[in-house]
């Protein structure tokens, strides 16, 4: 796998249920992986270049070379979980710009590709607290990042 991270966004404040991150990017042409994480707060011990020890949500998209791909789950409490592979079904088309929405809930995260106006395209169930995540990192084959936003649900930035 590639260590080429290219992005990494400090959340402007703690999650809750309802918030929700959009990513607009496009791959690059002959993309073979494609990540997202939900990353908890970097021991200081860690450097940056090394993968996070608790990330609360890996979300990756990978290209085969027979043209199959799959979109697979897990998270990483110091080690890597189990995964959960489904079918991609959100990037058909490496060439094309793509926007992703990542909704907080209380017990799962969902995922939607383009807009919210469908049932979520993919559901993690939490197994770290949602709420912990500090940073958003988007990892390997990104050829550029358009946009990122953070979209909160309430008012009050102290909760």
């Amino acid at each position: 796998m590639s260590k080429n991270r290219p992005f990494r966004a400090q959340l402007p404040r703690k999650p809750a249920a309802g918030d929700e991150i959009v990513i607009r990017g496009k791959l690059k042409h002959n993309a073979r992986w494609f990540s997202v994480n939900f990353c908890l707060p970097r021991p200081p011990h860690v450097p940056d270049d090394q993968t996070p020890p608790f990330i609360a949500y890996h979300f990756k998209t990978i290209f085969h070379d027979d043209g199959s791909s799959a979109v697979i789950h897990n998270y990483k409490n110091e080690v890597w979980q189990a995964e959960s592979v489904e079918q991609n079904y959100w990037m058909m088309d490496r060439n094309e710009k793509f926007t992703l929405i990542f909704r907080f809930h209380d017990e799962v995260f969902k995922v939607f590709a383009e807009d919210t106006q469908h049932t979520p395209d993919y559901e993690f169930t939490h197994q770290i607290p949602f709420d912990m995540v500090e940073q958003i990192e988007l990892w390997d084959d990104i050829e550029f990042v358009e946009e990122i936003a953070f979209r909160y649900q309430h008012d009050d930035i102290d909760h």
